[in-house]
């Protein structure tokens, strides 16, 4: 089935934005934009006055955020990794111990 794009509207900031999406994302998008929202408020509280700015501040700081986590998924990734071929290891030491004995 074609997933057929719409046009919605989102809120960040009290300011709306028109924009096209896949229908079936609408509601991600706008968790997304809601998410958006709360970031770029908090750095508005910070004191920082103008939207460009703070739009700049919270894409930073979310792309931090992602970068971040994807470093993290990648180290445990690797961890998984090493345990796997060390059980395959393992695994292959016992099955050469067992021919061993099953042949003399």
């Amino acid at each position: 089935m074609n997933d057929p794009v719409v046009e919605t509207t989102i809120q960040v900031m009290g300011k709306l934005f028109q924009i096209k999406c896949p229908e079936s994302q609408i509601a991600s998008v706008q968790k997304a934009s809601d998410y958006l929202d709360e970031k770029m408020r908090y750095f508005r509280q910070q004191g920082i006055p103008e939207f460009d700015k703070v739009a700049i501040i919270t894409a930073l700081n979310i792309v931090d955020q992602l970068l971040a986590e994807d470093s993290q998924k990648e180290h445990h990734l690797q961890a998984i990794n090493q345990r796997l071929h060390d059980l395959h290891d393992k695994i292959e030491q016992a099955l050469v111990s067992s021919d061993s004995v099953e042949s003399s």
